[in-house]
């Protein structure tokens, strides 16, 4: 799969938060070219600061996939992972992320800190700034009209 067309059903996540008022982040789960799980932040509607993009795919394709699956399937997310999503995509044996956005605050694929060197029995393959623009400028526009 192109990594554009993947980023396509995060960032179709990420505006549907952004309209319902959510911080505008989206991600989705694929097998190959079979998408898995796609969901965006819900923070503030479940009034849950658990409830990342990334936590929410997660716990959707916890009952679709096998252990073996999770070691073949990409996630793309429109902003770099922080620690608590990070951690969980690592503990999870993800075989690949792709991210736009850089995350300047909390970005563990390097950005901030990489957590892949705390996991040195995992090999998660990361590709970044993909899209990146188009994920900057959701986010950039969603704080700008919050002022």
């Amino acid at each position: 799969m192109d990594f554009f067309q993947g980023m396509d059903a995060a960032i179709v996540a990420a505006r549907e938060a952004q309209a319902r008022g959510e911080v505008p982040i989206g991600a989705a789960l694929f097998k190959g070219d079979q998408l898995i799980a796609v969901a965006s932040n819900t923070c503030d509607a479940d009034k849950n600061p658990l409830q990342h993009a990334e936590m929410r795919v997660l716990h959707q394709a916890m009952p679709l996939l096998e252990q073996a699956d999770w070691r073949q399937s990409t996630l793309y997310v429109t902003l770099e992972p922080c620690p608590m999503c990070m951690g969980a995509l690592m503990h999870s044996h993800l075989g690949s992320l792709v991210f736009g956005a850089y995350n300047l605050k909390w970005g563990c694929c390097g950005t901030v800190t990489d957590f892949r060197g705390f996991f040195p029995a995992e090999s998660l393959t990361v590709w970044s700034g993909i899209r990146e623009v188009e994920c900057a400028d959701l986010l950039a526009g969603f704080f700008a009209s919050l002022r």
